[in-house]
């Protein structure tokens, strides 16, 4: 179906006054209230990794395979059925929602427009539950792991020359550009102006390349490369998605749960999974307590976990299938029974990249302007040409420059990328009308950390972020370095002062010229004045169901969870080295390789 036909399908079923969110997805949808009968296949989440392995089962199973995807949220983008529409539009537009526009990225995640669709289990960081999960919420900066990453830490099976084509399979499924805006013209680029002649002058061998391919150099910029196309979001919803559940028509063979999440697995004493339970609600609200239910697979169906590197592992917990003698660490305070399953990976390894922040301000010769994506009424010229054409600063996601580079060989294990705004509330001290936000992200950070639940089932925050562990000082000796590096190259433009801050008002104390006081800062405690500066969480989770030659983790020939008979893992559960990349490319391209090895078992 053509994007005029989904758009006129859409308004089509306004006119005919399907409105509500959970109206319209259920008058389109191929979603079902209660699974009747059993499944070949159950996918427990739709998110990133799960809509792409939903699309590849699909076409292999077609008409004679039945499929459930058991998803904690609903539609997402217009194209399958979305109805979050941005206060902005007008009336007679329904072909847009706040998913489908990359500058509405940063109204969404830790913004009250987003706090609906944040997964309730994991309150300390935001897991987005909807149909294409995470990517329907984040930057969606495309990069791609080192060819080398692939050959010295993957398993068999999984290195360069096996991912590779995955990688390819999905640039030609999902565009990738870093001028998204329809005009080719870059958005916002006054910080990319600012400090890319600083990289260029810094003597270290940086260049400006393509940084959404794997480069082989000490280090590399350029605005970033992002998943868009016509102005828009593009990802696994755009490039797989909607070819099986184009506007939610029903499709035979797929059927969705929505707003329904897994409670637990249910196994036979040979490790099989026989259903899960789970809990339907009748609405986004996940305050609800819902209605239990069961879905059953058939004999010889195939459980798929795609919910992601924290709730895939707590719903195997909560399963009990686990590293047998660590009950006490996972359950904290409680007497939980030892696992049925041992599975010594599950849960284990947990690894997330970690951020600092320094905000600056700018008055130098570069035109630069602030930019406040929440600000619609003084953004309408902009928003209307957004509508007009998708050109513009909302055909723009976050953030608009982007270094790697490395301290040690060849693999970076640095990145610093700018914002165009400053840090806190829009209009405060330390967000005026021409500062920027600049942020030091360990790539590849030592310390790994375990998945716990409190009483009620939800995971704890992890111990990974700077922890004072000997990996965690390694960690907090390289963001220390990274951040007074980067302080003292900014130095360099007269016209770039800190804002927030080493030696600026909030932080007054700290020299910004000694490494001592700058590893104060990275260690010190976050927020200042409501601006939260270091031990940032990234989101980047993974590690928690790793791919492994055994004994435990998942058989990266089969993806098949070690302990069980039927439980594959999609998901970047899976990945089992931290991704030296912003790491959606890296998932979408696992996902692209587990739906293939999957979906053979049905050729």
């Amino acid at each position: 179906m053509s994007s005029i036909s989904r758009r006129r399908f859409l308004q089509a079923g306004l006119a005919a006054g399907i409105g509500s969110e959970l109206g319209l997805w259920a008058g389109f949808a191929n979603a079902i209230d209660e699974p009747a009968g059993s499944y070949d296949a159950i996918i427990v989440g739709g998110g990133t990794a799960g809509a792409i392995v939903a699309t590849k089962l699909r076409k292999a199973g077609g008409k004679h395979k039945r499929i459930l995807i058991i998803e904690a949220g609903g539609p997402t983008a217009a194209s399958i059925g979305g109805t979050a529409f941005p206060p902005w539009l007008p009336p007679n537009r329904n072909d847009l929602t706040m998913f489908d526009v990359p500058g509405e990225y940063s109204q969404m995640a830790f913004m009250p427009f987003g706090t609906p669709y944040q997964l309730t289990e994991t309150l300390f960081t935001f897991q987005g539950i909807g149909l294409g999960g995470n990517s329907q919420f984040n930057g969606m900066l495309f990069q791609t792991n080192s060819p080398q990453d692939f050959n010295d830490h993957w398993p068999s099976g999984w290195h360069w020359k096996n991912i590779r084509s995955h990688f390819q399979n999905v640039r030609q499924n999902i565009p990738v550009a870093n001028t998204p805006s329809t005009d080719g013209v870059a958005q916002n680029t006054g910080p990319a102006m600012i400090a890319h002649p600083l990289y260029a002058a810094a003597g270290n061998g940086w260049i400006e390349a393509d940084t959404s391919q794997p480069f082989i150099a000490p280090g590399f910029y350029s605005r970033p490369y992002v998943a868009a196309a016509d102005g828009r979001r593009t990802g696994p919803i755009s490039g797989y998605f909607e070819e099986i559940d184009p506007l939610g028509v029903p499709v035979a063979g797929l059927e969705i749960l929505t707003f329904a999440k897994a409670q637990r697995i249910v196994f036979d004493k040979t490790g099989r999974a026989q259903a899960v339970e789970y809990t339907k609600r009748g609405s986004l609200d996940q305050s609800q307590p819902g209605t239990p239910g069961t879905a059953s697979l058939r004999r010889g169906g195939l459980l798929v976990m795609a919910a992601g590197a924290l709730a895939t592992p707590r719903l195997l917990l909560l399963s009990s299938v686990g590293p047998r003698g660590r009950e006490a660490e996972i359950f904290p305070g409680q007497s939980p029974a030892p696992f049925a399953i041992d599975n010594q990976q599950v849960g284990v390894g947990l690894f997330d990249h970690v951020l600092t922040l320094v905000a600056y301000s700018y008055d130098g010769p570069v035109p630069y302007r602030a930019y406040n994506y929440g600000d619609y009424s003084g953004n309408a010229a902009d928003l209307q040409n957004y509508l007009d054409n998708g050109s513009g600063p909302y055909a723009q996601y976050q953030p608009v420059s982007i270094l790697n580079y490395a301290t040690h060989g060849t693999t970076p294990d640095v990145e610093i990328f700018l914002n165009p705004n400053g840090a806190g509330t829009p209009g405060g001290k330390y967000y005026g009308p021409n500062t920027l936000s600049a942020f030091v992200l360990l790539l590849d950070p030592k310390a790994r950390g375990l998945i716990t639940l409190d009483a009620k089932g939800n995971v704890n925050y992890p111990n990974i972020y700077l922890p004072n562990t000997p990996d965690g000082a390694d960690d907090t000796t390289l963001m220390t370095q990274a951040v007074f590096d980067m302080i003292q190259l900014f130095e360099r433009d007269p016209g770039l002062k800190i804002v927030f801050g080493p030696g600026s008002a909030s932080h007054p104390n700290l020299n910004p010229n000694s490494i001592d006081d700058i590893r104060t800062y990275v260690t010190g405690q976050s927020p200042v004045d409501g601006v939260y500066f270091s031990k940032l969480t990234v989101n980047h989770f993974g590690g928690t169901a790793a791919l492994s030659d055994g004994p435990g983790g998942v058989n990266p020939r089969t993806l098949i969870l070690r302990g069980t008979k039927n439980v594959a893992v999609v998901d970047a559960s899976l990945i089992p080295t931290i991704v030296p990349a912003h790491p959606v490319g890296t998932i979408m391209a696992v996902a692209d390789r587990a739906g293939d090895i999957l979906a053979a078992r049905w050729t």
